[in-house]
């Protein structure tokens, strides 16, 4: 699925977290955010997964306006920057936890879960390690 962000603002009270972000992520591609602490990072994953609102602009899951679907129908997830691991898991357990914790029919089967953390794993080069 590809994400347009057009043209998008946001403010918190009268602070310009983002100002006027355009951006195309093509169906398939792998980005990364990079830029310094407070640079809007943070604020622009949390506006396409819907979190939060944009004051100005607009959000496409291809041509269809994101701002007409909730959170769970945006199927977005991304990494925090302070994230945590659960310690008592594997590292294929804590890459798979994610979908273990989807509802109903939005939830793989156990086998699906694994091929997926694996495949990841594989995409990272860090094949192996999925007991740890």
């Amino acid at each position: 699925m590809e994400v347009r962000v057009v043209n998008v603002r946001k403010e918190f009270e009268r602070f310009p977290a983002l100002h006027d972000v355009s951006l195309d992520i093509k169906s398939g591609e792998l980005i990364a955010l990079l830029g310094p602490s407070g640079s809007g990072k943070t604020t622009l994953l949390r506006l396409i997964a819907g979190l939060e609102r944009p004051t100005k602009g607009a959000i496409f899951f291809g041509e269809e306006d994101a701002s007409q679907k909730s959170i769970q129908e945006r199927n977005v997830g991304f990494v925090f920057q302070h994230y945590a691991l659960f310690r008592h898991m594997t590292v294929a357990d804590n890459i798979g936890f994610g979908l273990k914790v989807r509802h109903g029919a939005a939830r793989p089967r156990a086998q699906e879960i694994r091929r997926r953390a694996l495949e990841l794993l594989d995409l990272v080069q860090l094949s192996g390690l999925e007991k740890r």
